[in-house]
């Protein structure tokens, strides 16, 4: 009722398009997910956090991801490789000049 008339992104579609393919990637390389019971909702909040061109900080990475439970990895590794995908996406033309880069240090693209 909620979503009627709206689309609903699952998993499962993101990854048919390779929407996330860098997240899954990153994922894969910091490992960042362990048993797999969290992480197509983390990967989906991922998504959503860098879809609009945001290059979040390391406290917003963590603050975006505050509604996804993971008893398995501590966190670090996921926030690590959302990180990464955020630097590596602020390096593709279009992105934002001064968007945060998912440092603990907020630097940032120029």
């Amino acid at each position: 009722v909620q979503a009627h008339g709206l689309g609903v992104e699952t998993i499962e579609g993101l990854s048919e398009r390779r929407a996330i393919a860098d997240l899954q990637q990153a994922f894969h390389e910091r490992n960042a997910l362990q048993c797999g019971f969290c992480t197509p909702g983390v990967l989906v909040t991922a998504y959503e956090l860098l879809s609009n061109g945001a290059c979040p900080s390391r406290a917003e990475i963590r603050d975006a991801l505050s509604g996804n439970y993971c008893r398995c990895t501590g966190y670090e590794a996921i926030v690590d490789a959302i990180g990464q995908v955020a630097r590596g996406r602020a390096k593709v033309p279009n992105t934002p000049a001064g968007c945060k880069i998912g440092s603990d240090t907020d630097e940032t693209v120029s």
